[in-house]
């Protein structure tokens, strides 16, 4: 799956497909944007004299905004045979993620369901490491993914 999660249908995904995505540097610009989005301005994110004062010693990312990111870079806008989340489970932070922090993320199909004839559930351990490659936040995505159509494999 190295040219993108999903490019084919649910019956050519296989538990155990790995991806890796490239770096993003989080930036100060990141912070305040998803803030604004949000309506969240939770000080440990906004406030430097706060967030100084914290066990974390600075500002921190949100932890939401990187579960959003992990798809943005993950799925770049390609085709996708993806059709709806079906669910984010098993969300852990391990340790916090800094403004000028380089991020990435791997994901692994760890398992496959079929729902019935049209879509599968596709479920994803996904993981966002910094640069130091440490983990920072994994979590369980789970994807409604479609299925080939009887038409579409008459015509292949």
């Amino acid at each position: 799956m190295s040219d993108g999660v999903f490019t084919g249908h649910y019956e050519s995904i296989a538990v155990g497909d790995m991806t890796q995505t490239i770096g993003r540097t989080l930036t100060e610009a990141d912070v305040v944007n998803y803030a604004n989005v949000t309506g969240c301005w939770f000080p440990v994110h906004t406030d430097k004299e706060f967030a100084a004062s914290t066990q974390f010693d600075g500002r921190v990312v949100q932890g939401t905004y990187l579960i959003g990111l992990a798809e943005g870079l993950l799925f770049q806008n390609r085709e996708s045979s993806i059709r709806a989340n079906a669910g984010i489970s098993d969300v852990t932070f391990h340790q916090p993620v800094y403004i000028d922090d380089t991020v990435h993320y791997t994901a692994k199909v760890v398992d496959k369901t079929v729902q019935d004839d049209v879509h599968g559930i596709v479920t994803m351990t996904i993981c966002c490491h910094n640069q130091r490659d440490e983990t920072v936040l994994e979590f369980d995505n789970r994807y409604l993914v479609a299925r080939p159509s009887e038409e579409a494999d008459t015509h292949e």
